[in-house]
């Protein structure tokens, strides 16, 4: 299983920052390591953007929320949300 672990500004002046921790064994063993997890992916985080810790505060980066990351129903989900726009929008002969 993967996990997305996003981190946000608390007053909205820079974009969300995301990174994807791979194989996590269950939801049971993240809830039971959850911080560790999440210091995980705040490490990540820094080493792909060459922050520090000190970044992570001057950005204001200090809420953060994860959720499971399953790549097929993300993608069935886009698939319905453009078919719902196509619909909207008249694109299609229906």
């Amino acid at each position: 299983m993967d996990v997305q672990v996003t981190l946000f500004d608390k007053s909205g002046k820079y974009k969300p920052v995301s990174v994807i921790i791979k194989n996590v064994k269950d939801k049971e063993y993240y809830y039971e390591h959850s911080k560790e997890i999440k210091e995980k992916a705040i490490i990540k985080i820094c080493q792909q953007r060459g922050w520090t810790g000190k970044d992570l505060k001057r950005f204001g980066y200090v809420t953060s929320k994860v959720r499971i990351y399953d790549k097929k129903r993300i993608e069935q989900e886009k698939q319905e949300r453009y078919e719902q726009i196509k619909k909207e929008r008249g694109w299609t002969k229906e």
